[in-house]
């Protein structure tokens, strides 16, 4: 249940750095800056890409402090988020 939640906490955690509105004013400005074609600039949109080292630094805490109520809340509430944006596409 814990790598189901992680994973899902991955995902909406990516989504949030590569695409989501809310963080598109400091993806653009730090593409900009970086230039738009460098592999710096790439990582910051590609959801493949950038998963990888969402869920690294993910399978780290968990490996460092195990499932612990306070890295658990977090991810339950991060999965929850990206189940409940999975579920609504159908919505559109």
């Amino acid at each position: 249940m814990v790598l189901v939640v992680a994973a899902l906490a991955v995902a909406r955690v990516t989504r949030l750095i590569t695409t989501d509105y809310l963080t598109d004013p400091p993806r653009s400005w730090l593409v900009r800056r970086l230039g738009p074609d460098t592999k710096l600039a790439y990582l910051l949109v590609c959801q493949w890409c950038m998963s990888v080292w969402v869920a690294s630094v993910a399978a780290l805490l968990l490996w460092a402090f195990g499932p612990v109520p306070g890295l658990v809340w977090p991810m339950t509430a991060l999965a929850m988020s990206q189940a409940t944006g999975i579920l609504s596409r159908g919505d559109d």
